[in-house]
């Protein structure tokens, strides 16, 4: 049997192993993709609103007694930032008009985080998360290749005809498709939502060296991603490409002893070479030239140059959610969550949110993992780096903000030895079974001893 046949074995074998989550783990992403919602009184209530309610204490207490591992500085980190931000908003607008907003932001932001802590917590989980989200990706897929060939949110209109539902968006044509918003209340969100899976299924999903079987995922989760025509989502789309191709070739040059340090080098050496041989700096050039269309790109661009000196003259509070200083042509919306935040909630709430994503990357890039834990690693390192990236040029909320959550929270398993001290049997191969031939027509010698 070959090396990837073996690996495909072991693959389906773990991914067919039941893990004691996966009821949680499914009904948690099959909540986000739900596009209606009810009021409990001035409170929309969406699916995934209702799952983080009902579940929440659960998780809660599950994460202080210790089912989640020892409580880490992420956690920590997202804890207070999500206080901080519902404080920023309190000192900006008061108490009274911001609690029910203040509210859920707080449990959109630490709820999801804690469910991945506590239901994520060995390889299994890892995969059956993976493998739900990708279940769903292939089961919207129809779905948002019709929207973009006639523009009929299908979803939405089914789901509308009896309940509440997102508004259609109205979005002018790109490439001469409509674009999908399927389920989510914009179809940046759903190509945001989709983006992730490309590299999570590549190495979760596939057996090493089954390049077809993996590729054929990502090709899944990319067609998704260019359903949505966001050059955001597709921007961490192309990321997730770039670092997939690094990894497959430069593994193969045997030479080559840290193929990560080496990219690392390079990728400095080129943002210093657009800073110094261009009249416009990188992240100018970046969002210019991968974008579906000049005027949202030149739009992103001023929104930073405007909404940065807000930052500056409000760093610790922000402004919370009302006026920004900008020209009066200028829409109110920020095209880039993490601008956003800083924003609206003061720089302490995106340096927390940001130094919390870091140090999960951290600390599971400088674990040692071999086999398929080293491989799931990757898979999610990567994926979770496309989706901050992306977030530069988006802005997340609503399911896909949670789904952002949730991701963060299920790379810290990767960093506790509790969850990954038997990595080391992921790639050993099965020692050969010498077999004993129990009938021989020769008698054994005779043990006494000859005169």
């Amino acid at each position: 049997m070959t090396l990837a046949a073996q690996s495909g074995a072991r693959m389906r074998g773990a991914v067919a192993e039941a893990s004691p989550n996966r009821l949680l783990i499914a009904l948690f992403l099959v909540s986000l993709v739900m596009p209606f919602y009810f009021f409990l009184g001035s409170l929309r209530l969406s699916m995934y609103r209702v799952y983080l309610l009902v579940f929440m204490f659960t998780f809660v207490i599950r994460w202080l007694n210790g089912s989640a591992g020892r409580i880490r500085v992420p956690d920590i980190l997202m804890i207070f930032a999500s206080l901080w931000m519902a404080g920023a908003l309190f000192i900006n607008h008061g108490i009274g008009s911001q609690f029910e907003f203040a509210g859920i932001l707080v449990i959109e932001t630490v709820v999801p985080y804690l469910a991945a802590r506590v239901l994520i917590r060995s390889l299994a989980s890892f995969r059956t998360f993976v493998w739900w989200y990708f279940a769903i990706i292939v089961t919207l897929l129809p779905i948002a290749f019709y929207e973009n060939l006639t523009g009929t949110p299908i979803l939405l209109e089914l789901f509308g005809s009896v309940l509440s539902v997102y508004s259609d968006v109205t979005q002018s044509p790109r490439l001469g498709l409509e674009r999908a918003q399927v389920s989510m209340p914009h179809p940046i969100l759903f190509g945001v939502f989709c983006a992730p899976v490309f590299a999570l299924s590549w190495y979760t999903l596939s057996p090493d060296g089954a390049l077809f079987k993996q590729a054929s995922k990502s090709f899944i989760a990319g067609a998704g991603v260019f359903c949505s025509l966001s050059a955001g989502a597709f921007l961490g789309v192309v990321l997730q490409a770039c670092l997939i191709g690094w990894d497959e070739l430069i593994k193969r040059i045997k030479f080559i002893k840290n193929r990560w340090k080496l990219f690392t080098i390079l990728f400095g050496a080129l943002y210093i070479v657009l800073e110094m041989a261009s009249n416009r700096n990188a992240f100018h050039i970046i969002a210019s030239e991968l974008s579906f269309s000049k005027g949202s790109a030149w739009h992103r661009i001023h929104i930073f140059n405007e909404a940065i000196d807000d930052v500056l003259r409000n760093p610790f509070t922000g402004v919370g959610r009302g006026y920004w200083t900008r020209p009066r042509w200028m829409k109110a919306s920020v095209d880039n969550f993490w601008l956003l935040a800083a924003l609206r909630y003061g720089i302490p709430a995106w340096f927390m949110l940001t130094l919390a994503g870091v140090l999960v990357c951290w600390k599971a890039v400088f674990t040692p993992l071999t086999g398929e834990y080293a491989r799931a690693r990757r898979g999610y390192v990567i994926a979770f780096t496309g989706m901050m990236v992306s977030a530069f040029t988006v802005h997340i909320w609503d399911a896909t903000y949670c789904a952002f959550m949730f991701l963060l929270g299920a790379g810290v398993w990767f960093s506790d030895p509790d969850c990954t001290q038997e990595s080391g049997s992921e790639t050993a191969e099965p020692k050969p079974v010498r077999r004993k031939i129990r009938y021989t027509r020769f008698p054994k010698p005779s043990t006494e001893a000859t005169s």
